[in-house]
């Protein structure tokens, strides 16, 4: 069950990409992720408050998966770490986003689930199969193949620096991941609970830098208001939800959950760069993606 959850975040996520390439370009970023946070924060703030005024409508299997529980001091400083962790990763992203093709900025994201594994296995010490290490392997292969296709693009890595932004969105996320275990296993934190903390602490950071950042220089960094910025929120949301549920099933090995959550939005994102963005040098590109494609079965075996 843990694999069909991870495979439906994961292509929810890909569409969360797509959004997200519209809103940014030609787009001030903050303001995109104060408007998207706020959306994420109204989604889940009723919740909040019912199970705090009103918990007993909280009963049955459904209703009690969007129970929000009461948490320690101890806890929410724990939920705030892990927003600060994702906010700076998202600042990274957005940016890289902004300046990238998106048939670029999916392959760099295959960094993440590599960080992941080594994070983990180090840490959770969770054993894979030998077909599965052979997944993992051919993940980071098609990773290498797709930086060397950039390059026909005019992107070199070594001396771009939004590619570097986006290696250090990916190793944020990647200890995000190993954050989320942690709040899931050892505080034994629900994921409704999680996800609904963690936006309402991630919409109060960006207000912060909303006003206190981009507000006083509206006027060099202009926004529009985009509907994809709604579209945007309510898939990361809903993905975010689905994949802690899928995590905190103990039969999951959480070292594949981010490799197939990556390599699934790789091809959904990737798929809609070469249709609604028309971008260029796809035949370059097809080797690796067949690559993540062999690596997703190996996994999921």
């Amino acid at each position: 069950m843990w694999v069909v959850l991870s495979l439906v975040s994961a292509f929810l996520l890909g569409f969360y990409d797509i959004f997200k390439k519209q809103t940014v370009v030609g787009n001030a970023i903050i303001p995109v992720l104060f408007y998207s946070t706020m959306v994420s924060s109204l989604i889940f703030l009723p919740l909040v408050l019912l199970s705090h005024y009103k918990p007993y409508i909280f009963t049955g299997d459904f209703m009690q998966k969007l129970f929000i529980e009461p948490l320690t001091m101890r806890q929410h400083l724990l939920i705030i770490g892990k927003t600060a962790l994702i906010l700076c990763s998202w600042m990274f992203s957005y940016s890289a986003m902004k300046h990238l093709p998106i048939t670029v900025v999916g392959p760099v994201n295959q960094l993440r689930p590599a960080i992941s594994v080594v994070l983990l296995f180090l840490i959770f010490q969770e054993k894979l199969t030998v077909l599965q290490w052979i997944g993992v392997f051919l993940a980071i292969v098609s990773f290498y193949l797709m930086n060397r296709s950039g390059k026909l693009e005019g992107i070199h890595f070594k001396s771009n620096k939004w590619v570097y932004m986006l290696l250090g969105s990916a190793i944020l996320v990647a200890l995000s991941g190993v954050y989320d275990k942690f709040l899931l296993s050892k505080e034994s934190i629900s994921p409704a609970t999680i996800q609904a903390w963690y936006t309402i602490y991630d919409f109060l950071m960006m207000a912060v830098l909303f006003f206190a950042v981009w507000y006083p220089r509206r006027a060099r960094q202009p926004f529009e208001w985009r509907w994809g910025i709604v579209a945007m929120a309510v898939f990361v949301t809903v993905a975010d939800v689905i994949y802690l549920t899928g995590l905190k099933q103990e039969a999951a090995v959480v070292v594949i959950i981010p490799l197939i959550l990556y390599g699934v939005r790789l091809l959904v994102s990737f798929a809609y760069g070469v249709i609604g963005f028309k971008e260029q040098n796809i035949r370059s590109k097809l080797l690796p993606l067949l690559m993540v494609l062999a690596a997703l079965v190996c996994l999921c075996v």
